[in-house]
């Protein structure tokens, strides 16, 4: 196999890989949806493009990981569904706003979140 080959090869199998640990998107019907779920729910409403968007997405999926069946991490992109995310009151991207399992905001934060802080507003929330 000649080297040409064997990087495709490579990155075929690394764009797999994170594929499986990507967080999903909504579109607005999935959101009202999964915001009627009965469980927590971690919504980040940015965009593909948006460089702290693309840095929050290992975060979003190490929480998806930790937190397991008690809480939906999700995205919803604003460039995709201005009208919808202007209804959340969307004004900068990335937010991430949770909601508890009744469907209500409980926080909201604006801009990159570091793990360590997103962890503990998690927990201040109610979400352990």
């Amino acid at each position: 196999m000649s080297i040409p080959c064997l990087s495709a090869l490579i990155l075929i199998a690394s764009a797999g890989l994170s594929a499986q640990n990507a967080v999903p998107a909504l579109d607005p019907a999935g959101l009202t949806q999964i915001l009627k779920s009965g469980k927590w729910t971690v919504i980040e409403f940015g965009g593909p493009t948006c460089i702290p968007c693309k840095k929050m997405q290992p975060i979003l999926a190490e929480l998806q990981q930790h937190f397991g069946a008690r809480a939906q991490v999700r995205n919803f992109y604003v460039t995709e569904h201005p009208k919808a995310s202007r209804e959340y009151k969307v004004m900068a991207m990335p937010t991430q706003v949770v909601f508890d399992p009744s469907g209500k905001e409980v926080t909201r934060h604006i801009g990159f979140w570091e793990k360590g802080d997103f962890l503990a507003a998690l927990a201040k929330a109610g979400l352990k």
